[in-house]
């Protein structure tokens, strides 16, 4: 395939240009292309560590598609281990290509892996709007299938049990009490909690919102407000979410090799 055909259908469907968050980067974000480079072996990862790319020059990955880059913030100092992961990468001509909160908000992307792992009904988006004006489908705001069929009520509990169960999450935060009625849920597949994200989803009458680790303050606003709150590791979701691009793509391009990093969860939990 040319880089070309495959940037456009990250771009317009799997992880739409449009849904980047403000200043976060999307897009290719290492090496030199031009439209008709031909790659033939792509590579999927999470994060880009030391291992993922000592794992892609091993196997001469000509691209690698990552959830995240290096950072969130601009390089304005080059520390250790961003100096050894560009000496790995100045040894062999590889390309980037950073996806960020567009695939969050894609449809088939994290917020949608976790609701579809957890079985909730999609009740509508929720959406913001980045600096350029473009609404963004960020969350999910989700309803209990067994609420739906008014057959049996979903208690926190049960759905703190369905968490850990489905996603495959040893710990789970959360903030209200185990007997509570879900009625209303709003997912956000970020790792790390936005408070405007939660009270855009309070003004959605959610009662329950499902995303990456939070803080005191935000536990207590959250307690305050009556709002259950549940927060996990998302890297699990990660993998699962980018799997589901591998497949697609290695379906519309099948004489091509696709590679998928998975390393563990970086955070352990001690017993």
């Amino acid at each position: 395939m040319f880089f070309n055909e495959i940037k456009s259908i990250i771009e317009n469907k799997l992880s739409p240009k449009i849904y980047r968050i403000d200043s976060e980067y999307y897009g290719l974000y290492y090496g030199q292309i031009n439209s008709k480079k031909h790659i033939k072996k792509i590579l999927f990862t999470v994060d880009l560590s030391l291992e993922s790319i000592h794992y892609a020059i091993k196997n001469k990955i000509n691209l690698i598609i990552s959830l995240n880059n290096f950072n969130n913030n601009p390089i304005t100092h080059f520390n250790q281990l961003l100096i050894n992961k560009l000496n790995l990468l100045s040894r062999y001509p590889l390309l980037i290509f950073i996806l960020n909160s567009s695939f969050i908000a894609a449809e088939g992307g994290v917020s949608d892996t976790i609701m579809e792992s957890l079985y909730l009904k999609l009740d509508q988006t929720l959406n913001v709007k980045n600096n350029r004006g473009d609404s963004v489908p960020i969350g999910r705001i989700c309803v209990p299938n067994s609420y739906t069929e008014n057959t049996k009520i979903m208690t926190l509990d049960n759905l703190l049990k369905r968490i850990k169960s489905n996603l495959e999450v040893e710990e789970v935060l959360f903030v209200g009490e185990l007997n509570s009625e879900v009625k209303k849920i709003c997912i956000v597949g970020e790792d790390k909690l936005n408070i405007n994200y939660l009270r855009k989803a309070l003004k959605n009458n959610c009662d329950c919102y499902i995303s990456g680790y939070f803080d005191n303050q935000i536990a207590s606003y959250a307690k305050e407000s009556r709002l259950n709150l549940i927060g996990i590791s998302l890297y699990n979701c990660n993998i699962i979410a980018l799997k589901k691009m591998h497949n697609i793509l290695s379906l519309e391009f099948p004489h091509d090799d696709f590679y998928f990093f998975e390393s563990r969860d970086p955070i352990n939990i001690f017993n």
